[in-house]
């Protein structure tokens, strides 16, 4: 959907009340929790980052450049939808079939892996048994869904995009009434875990560059590793070019980390955002979610619900191997970055 003809800023900001931004490095957490706070109801949503928003809007995290934030609440509203009806299996699979018959392989597709075997063919080598979710190209489209620019009122959006480290100031501006819910992950587990995106078949490519990246442990890994770049760009991402897979992965976090803790800081002082962990968030859902809901005033029966949804995670740590590169130093090295966010973290009963 494009921005609304006639619709102003203006009008957008005034009903777009108390957005919830989910904020933090890639593979720490942000899609589940984003997931789980949208079980209430009343909530809006994008439906996949928000990345896509910004680029058009003419900003870029990786320069520093960011688009006339008057435009920002109304491209926000005019792509915001709530209610979402699961597609059938039967409708996956007739939507997948026009798709491929229109030339976009199977295996590009968001859909479950059972119909993506199904579909795949043998020439499509080692892509047959992968499926992209988090960022996926061709993505199913909501149905049913009731779009913010069809009702009138308040509306109240949940949204989540790990550029948003780069983007706090403006984001806080643009909104001065949002809310921030930052949620950090343990180095090891999060640098572990962006090193096995990186090496998936099909998930996470994000950037394709002119620059010819010598990635050991990706760029000789895979035939796409010379230009396809995962996950954030961030300033200095020129730097690592030749560098090993697990230095990228350690840098990626610790570039997505330090804005949060030099600009996040500040707004937790303020009273307009909390953090949160990953390892709470799955160890202790009910009082983690329970207090993120009592934050930002979400229903915290719905939030909270039977627990975790093991649905919500877009890949586990273990789902593809990351390699053996010496994570734990790399980890280490990094993890002082996230003491300037430590006393903030509400430890509970852990």
């Amino acid at each position: 959907m494009n921005c609304v003809i006639g619709m102003t800023d203006a009008l957008a900001r005034e009903r777009l009340q108390r957005p919830v931004f989910v904020v933090g490095s890639p593979r720490s957490g942000t899609t589940l929790l984003q997931n789980l706070l949208c079980r209430d109801p009343s909530v809006f949503k994008l439906g996949r980052e928000s990345r896509f928003l910004w680029h058009r809007m003419g900003g870029q995290e990786v320069t520093g450049i960011f688009p006339d934030q008057r435009n920002v609440a109304s491209e926000y509203l005019a792509e915001a939808y709530r209610g979402e009806r699961a597609w059938t299996k039967a409708e996956q699979r007739r939507w997948a079939l026009r798709c491929t018959s229109q030339g976009t392989p199977a295996q590009y597709l968001d859909l479950p892996h059972d119909l993506i075997e199904a579909l795949c063919t043998d020439d499509v080598g080692p892509f047959a048994n992968s499926v992209q979710t988090e960022t996926a190209p061709f993505t199913l489209p909501p149905l049913e869904a009731i779009w913010a620019t069809d009702t009138d009122g308040p509306v109240r959006m949940v949204d989540k995009d790990t550029g948003h480290c780069w983007r706090l100031p403006e984001l806080a501006n643009a909104f001065p009434d949002a809310q921030f819910v930052f949620v950090v992950r343990e180095p090891r587990d999060a640098i572990r875990s962006l090193v096995a995106g990186w090496r998936h078949p099909t998930w996470f490519f994000t950037y394709r560059l002119a620059t010819t990246l010598n990635i050991t442990g990706y760029s000789d890994f895979a035939p796409w590793g010379k230009h396809w770049w995962n996950f954030n760009l961030f300033p200095g991402w020129q730097g690592l070019v030749d560098a090993p897979l697990e230095e990228v992965a350690a840098q990626q976090w610790g570039a997505a980390i330090t804005p949060v803790a030099n600009h996040g800081i500040p707004l937790i002082e303020q009273g307009r955002a909390v953090v949160t962990t990953y390892e709470q968030i799955v160890s202790e859902p009910h009082r983690t979610l329970g207090a993120i809901a009592e934050f930002t005033g979400l229903d915290a029966d719905a939030v909270i619900g039977n627990g975790l949804d093991q649905n919500y995670m877009s890949m586990s740590a273990s789902s593809f191997d990351p390699g053996s590169g010496d994570i734990r130093a790399l980890a280490d090295r990094a993890r002082s970055l996230m003491d300037p966010l430590a006393p903030h973290i509400d430890r509970g009963s852990s």
